[in-house]
């Protein structure tokens, strides 16, 4: 009796994970198809494929041998490769219980042999597989199997440079409506707290990959329930407002601009030299206070100020922390600069940089 694919417990978030990615149903990919050519020459199997497991289906994103783009998942080797770490690996189909009734083994392409090896991103879900295919029965050793499974780690790293490549502009357009709207802010129309700790994730494996950095500031504005308080939320509400534009107005066009929650915003610095991130923070603080300009009810001006909290990424830091890590020490600087007397800059170090904290100024 036909075994169908298991479904993962975490299936939701994986496939939101995937979809983020931007890497399904998009061009065939030279380094990817250089991967499964060079398999099939090592190998010597007849079929190689990369396989994204998609809702109902298993889409090739690369493929040898293999006539048809995409199979239904229910059916699919990989759909159960990825439910373990370990790859799977099947000398003869026609004999294993959970594949000898498969369409795939019945008939065309008429699978014997598999070996597949999960496929991770860089948050730990697994996307898929890269699996060769006989259909003659074989074994396969343990050294082609550690060679497999190091074409398969060159696999991710391809994938992953392929999402962090994508800019902010492709994010969005990749995005549903439905979608987009959850990771965009709608008082300010940057980018919410979901939509940043996306984006800081993507920066960090892109730092990792690329032997690169990035510059991450939490903002404050200063006295901002005393504003609310005596001028009203209306008046909040444009203060609000001002500084996200102020904010994007100042900085590069592909540096990354949010509002974190209340009246804290945060920006992240894609490729920012660890010596420029003091200045970047007073910039803004200038910026603010220089542009900011709202009149309260009674005519006069409102005098609005930033306090920051800077830290600094790099490819040595993103193995030892995660998104929220990052933003946990961003926010420590930026009560630092509140206890500093506010309209200030403060900076804190990850753990492998403790000894550059003296840089706060």
């Amino acid at each position: 009796m036909l075994k169908t694919a298991p479904i993962p417990e975490n299936e939701e978030e994986r496939q939101e994970s995937l979809e983020s990615m931007g890497i399904l149903s998009t061009p065939r990919d030279p380094e990817l198809d250089r991967i499964t050519r060079l398999c099939e020459r090592i190998f010597g199997t007849e079929i190689v494929a990369i396989s994204l497991l998609d809702n109902d289906r298993q889409f090739f994103k690369s493929r040898v041998n293999l006539a048809v783009p995409e199979t239904p998942r229910d059916i699919s080797f990989c759909g159960h490769a990825i439910m373990h770490d370990a790859p799977l690996i099947i000398g003869n189909a026609q004999t294993d219980d959970r594949f000898s009734d498969n369409p795939l083994v019945k008939g065309a392409p008429h699978i014997r042999a598999y070996a597949g090896v999960p496929l991770s991103n860089s948050k730990g879900f697994k996307l898929g597989t890269l699996c060769i295919i006989d259909t003659k029965t074989r074994e396969f050793s343990d050294s082609e199997i550690e060679t497999l499974k190091d074409l398969a780690h060159w696999v991710e790293t391809v994938l992953a440079l392929r999402y962090t490549e994508r800019n902010q502009k492709q994010l969005l357009a990749d995005l549903d409506a439905a979608h987009r709207d959850m990771m965009i802010d709608s008082l300010t129309g940057v980018w919410n707290r979901r939509g940043l700790q996306e984006l800081l994730s993507r920066e960090m494996t892109a730092a990792r990959i690329k032997n690169g950095s990035a510059g991450v500031f939490m903002l404050d504005i200063d006295h901002f329930k005393q504003v609310n308080d005596t001028y009203g939320h209306l008046v909040g509400d444009k203060v609000i407002q001002d500084i996200a534009a102020i904010m994007s107005s100042s900085l590069r066009d592909h540096d990354i601009v949010g509002r974190f929650g209340g009246e804290e915003f945060v920006c992240i610095l894609p490729g920012l030299r660890l010596e420029q991130t003091m200045y970047l923070g007073y910039k803004l603080c200038n910026a603010v206070r220089d542009q900011c300009h709202v009149t309260g009810p009674d005519g006069n001006s409102v005098p609005i100020t930033v306090s920051v909290g800077a830290t600094w990424i790099s490819n040595e830091t993103t193995d030892l922390h995660e998104p929220l890590d990052v933003l946990r020490v961003a926010d420590e600087a930026l009560y630092d600069a509140k206890e500093s007397g506010r309209d200030t800059v403060r900076y804190k170090a990850l753990d492998t940089f403790g000894n550059l904290d003296g840089l706060s100024g």
